[in-house]
C-alpha cells in the first residue's frame, strides 16, 4: 500500500447546474468587459470565489493498491497456419513471450486465441474484445503472434493507439514462394450437356510459366489443359447430371509451395435439365394409358410426344376413310430424324408387326446404347410374335417372355434385390399392396428383377445398357393401382422413380455415396445393392485423412457422422465412389493466401507504437522485453516495450474541507459589491 494525497470537491449542485452556472458566469463577465466595466478584476475575483464556495474544495489523503497493467498475447491459431504447417511454431512462440512478460513485475499476463471464420482471421477483432473490460490506464500493450495474414486490419489505426503498443510478430518466411489458384468467375447453376465458362486465375511469383490444369466433377475428371501463370483463363465445361456438382478446379504443383491446399478451388454447380422428351407410343386403347399420360403430363420438365395406334395398318373393316385417323403414323420423323431428340421412349402394349420396319427398331437400341432410356409396359401381344422381344432390340433386354400369360390375382411383391433398390427401397409396406390380375410369364437371363408377380417370376426387371438404360414390366395394369383396386398401390411413386431411374438422376442411383454437412457434422449416405461397404475415408481439407463408419439403416442404404472441425471442401471415399461437401464457404479466405506478410498489420503497429518483428518458420527468433514509460519509445531493432502506467487502486479515502464553502462564497459576494461600488464611487 502506499500514500497519496490530491484535491478534490464536493459541489452544493449537481455538475450539471454547476456547468451551466459558470458558462453563464464567463458570458456575463465577457459582456461586462466588452462594455467597459470599472472593476473587471473584483467582479471576476467575486465570481471565482462565489464558484469556488459552491464547489466546496477538500484535501483527500488516500491509501492506495498499485494496479498490475495488462499485457495481451494474441495468439493466431487460424485454418491459414495449420495449411502452412505453422500452428506449433505459434503456439511455442506464444508460450516462450507469455513466460517472458511473467517474469516482468507488476504485469498482468492474458492470453487469447484467434480463429479463423468464413471472413478471415479477425485479429483486431480478438484484441478489442479481449480488452473491453480492462481501464486502458492500466493496458501496457499487446503481442500479436500471427502469419500476418489478417482478415480485418483497422482503416484507422490511430483510433486503437489507446490500446497501447501492438507487436506484431510473423511466422514464417515472406520470401517463401507459394502458388494459388482463384476463381473469377464461376456459374452457380447450368443446363446438363450444355457448355458453362469458368474463368480464374493461376498466381505464381514465377512469372508466367505454363501450368497444367485439370477440371473435374464429383470427382470425375472432365478436362485437361494448361493456362499460363499470372494470366486469366477460361475453361469450358459441361455438368453431367442434375442436382448438385461438384465442381473442382486443381493447379498442378509449383517450383515452392508451402501447400497444395491453395492449388485448389471448388464450386458447387446446380444442374438443371432443358425440358425432358419423352415418346410413349401406346397400342390398343386400354385403361392404363390415361395412368401414363397424365403422370408424364403433371411433370412441368417433361415435354411429352404421344402417339396412340387405334387402328393396325392390317385391320379390314368398313370404317369410312374421313373417320379415320387425321394424320398417318410419322414413323419415318420420329424414329429417322428426330430419333436422338428423346431421352426416354415407352412403348406401353405396342405390336411391332406392321407399323414399325425392322431398321428402326435398331435405331432405338442404338440411341438406347448412347445414353437414352426406353420402358415397355407388356400386353399380351409380348407373349407372341409381335412382342417387342423379336426385334433388334432383343440384344439390349434382360428379359425374355415364354410365350405363357397368366391369368389370375397375384400381389406385386419386391424382390430380396428389389427391398435394397431405390426403385422399391421405401415404398408404404407391400403387404397392403392392391392384386393385379395378368401378367405375362417371362425369363430372366440378366438385369435386376426388383418386383416379382405371381409364383415369384419377374414382374420389374432393369438394366443397363451401354450408357443407358432398360426397364421391362411384364404387365399392363398399374391402373389398377391407381383406380384403388383391392386397396390400390403406390403406383404414382412407383412409376415416377422407375422413369428417374431410366432417366439417370443421382437421387435414383443404386450404387452412390453422399456427403452433406448437418448439425452433427458430415452426414454421410452410401447406398448399394451388394454386402455392407464398410468404412468411409474422409478427407478434411488440410489433407488429414480419417475413417467414418457407417450403419444400416434401411435396406442396401448405410449412413454414418464425421466431425467437421476445419473450414473448406471435405471428400469422402468409398471405393471408385466420391462425394464432396463444403463446411462453411467452400474456398475460404484462410485456404487463400498462406505466404507469411507482415504489411497488412504494419500500420496497426506502427500507429500504435509498436513494431513488427520476423521470427522465423519455426518462431524461435523472439526479442527482449522491457517495461517503458507511457508514451516513450515503444520498441528496437531486438526488443519490445511494454508500458509501466502507475495504475492503481484506491483502498481508503479521508477528505478535509478547505473551510466552510459559505465562507467562500460569502468572501465572494463581498467582492462583488465592492466592485459595484468602485464603479459606483
Amino acid at each position: 500500500m502506499i500514500a497519496g494525497a490530491r484535491i478534490g470537491f464536493d459541489p452544493a449542485l449537481p455538475w450539471s447546474v454547476m456547468i451551466a452556472l459558470a458558462v453563464i458566469a464567463v458570458i456575463a463577465l465577457g459582456v461586462y468587459l466588452l462594455r467597459g466595466g470599472g472593476a473587471p478584476v473584483t467582479r471576476a475575483a467575486g465570481l471565482a470565489f462565489l464558484f469556488l464556495g459552491l464547489m466546496q474544495p477538500q484535501w483527500v489523503r488516500e491509501t492506495r493498491e498499485p494496479a498490475d497493467d495488462v499485457a495481451l498475447i494474441v495468439v493466431d491459431q487460424s485454418e491459414s497456419l495449420a495449411l502452412a504447417g505453422r500452428r506449433d511454431a505459434a503456439r511455442a512462440a506464444a508460450d516462450a513471450m507469455a513466460q517472458r512478460l511473467a517474469e516482468q513485475p507488476g504485469l498482468d499476463v492474458r492470453v487469447r486465441e484467434a480463429r479463423g471464420g468464413p471472413d478471415g482471421t479477425m485479429i483486431t477483432g480478438v484484441i478489442e474484445d479481449a480488452l473491453s473490460e480492462v481501464a486502458r490506464d492500466r493496458i501496457g500493450g499487446v503481442v500479436v503472434i500471427t502469419d500476418g495474414q489478417a482478415a480485418d486490419p483497422p482503416d484507422e489505426p490511430n483510433r486503437l493507439r489507446e490500446l497501447g503498443p501492438a507487436h506484431v510478430l510473423i511466422v514464417g518466411d515472406p520470401e517463401r514462394g507459394d502458388r494459388r489458384l482463384e476463381l473469377i468467375s464461376a456459374p452457380t447453376f447450368g443446363i446438363v450437356g450444355e457448355a458453362m465458362r469458368i474463368t480464374g486465375r493461376v498466381l505464381d511469383e514465377g512469372g508466367d510459366a505454363p501450368v497444367a490444369l485439370s477440371v473435374s466433377i464429383d470427382g470425375q475428371r472432365a478436362v485437361n489443359t494448361t493456362v499460363r501463370a499470372n494470366r486469366e483463363f477460361s475453361v469450358d465445361i459441361r455438368l453431367t447430371h442434375r442436382g448438385r456438382n461438384m465442381v473442382i478446379v486443381e493447379a498442378a504443383e509449383g517450383p515452392q509451395e508451402i501447400t497444395l491446399s491453395n492449388n485448389r478451388a471448388a464450386f458447387a454447380a446446380n444442374g438443371v435439365r432443358d425440358r425432358l422428351r419423352v415418346l410413349l407410343i401406346t397400342g390398343e386403347p386400354h385403361a392404363g394409358a390415361r395412368v401414363w399420360r397424365n403422370l408424364l403430363k403433371s411433370d412441368p420438365a417433361v415435354d411429352l410426344v404421344h402417339f396412340s395406334i387405334l387402328r393396325p395398318p392390317d385391320k379390314q373393316d368398313f370404317t369410312p376413310l374421313n373417320e379415320l385417323a387425321l394424320i398417318p403414323f410419322p414413323t419415318e420423323e420420329l424414329f429417322e430424324r428426330r430419333l436422338d431428340e428423346f431421352d426416354l421412349i415407352i412403348f406401353d402394349r405396342a405390336p411391332q408387326r406392321g407399323i414399325l420396319q425392322a431398321y428402326y427398331f435398331s435405331s432405338i437400341a442404338r440411341r438406347i446404347e448412347q445414353g437414352g432410356a426406353l420402358l415397355i409396359t407388356a400386353g399380351d401381344q409380348e407373349a407372341g410374335l409381335d412382342g417387342l422381344y423379336r426385334t433388334a432390340l432383343a440384344g439390349i433386354l434382360p428379359s425374355q417372355p415364354t410365350g405363357q400369360i397368366i391369368s389370375r390375382p397375384y400381389r406385386p411383391t419386391p424382390t430380396a434385390l428389389g427391398q435394397r433398390h431405390p426403385v422399391v427401397r421405401g415404398l408404404p409396406d407391400p403387404s397392403r399392396w392392391g392384386h393385379w390380375t395378368r401378367q405375362i410369364d417371362a425369363r430372366a437371363t440378366g438385369g435386376q428383377t426388383v418386383l416379382s408377380g405371381a409364383d415369384g417370376r419377374p414382374l420389374l426387371v432393369l438394366d443397363r445398357a451401354g450408357r443407358g438404360r432398360v426397364a421391362q414390366l411384364w404387365s399392363d395394369q398399374p391402373w389398377l393401382w391407381a383406380r384403388g383396386y383391392d386397396g390400390g398401390g403406390p403406383h404414382g411413386e412407383l412409376l415416377r422413380r422407375l422413369m428417374h431411374w431410366l432417366m439417370q438422376e443421382p437421387e435414383l442411383e443404386d450404387d452412390s455415396l453422399t456427403l452433406d454437412p448437418g448439425p452433427r457434422g458430415l452426414e454421410i449416405e452410401r447406398s448399394t445393392l451388394g454386402n455392407a461397404p464398410g468404412t468411409v475415408e474422409i478427407i478434411s481439407p488440410s489433407g488429414q485423412r480419417s475413417e467414418a463408419g457407417l450403419d444400416e439403416s434401411a435396406p442396401g442404404l448405410y449412413r454414418g457422422v464425421a466431425p467437421a472441425t476445419e473450414q473448406g471442401l471435405y471428400e469422402a471415399r468409398s471405393g471408385n465412389l466420391r462425394a464432396f461437401a463444403a463446411v462453411g464457404p467452400l474456398n475460404p479466405r484462410e485456404a487463400g493466401a498462406l505466404a507469411a506478410n507482415p504489411a497488412i498489420l504494419r500500420p496497426f503497429a506502427n500507429a500504435t507504437g509498436g513494431s513488427v518483428f520476423m521470427t522465423g518458420e519455426d518462431g524461435r527468433r523472439l526479442p527482449e522485453v522491457r517495461r517503458v514509460d507511457r508514451g516513450a519509445n515503444a520498441g528496437g531493432s531486438d526488443w519490445i516495450g511494454i508500458e509501466r502506467n502507475g495504475a492503481y487502486t484506491v483502498r481508503s479515502a479521508v477528505a478535509s474541507p478547505f473551510g466552510p464553502g459559505w465562507a467562500w462564497a460569502l468572501l465572494g459576494l463581498a467582492l462583488l459589491m465592492w466592485g459595484w461600488r468602485r464603479e459606483n464611487g
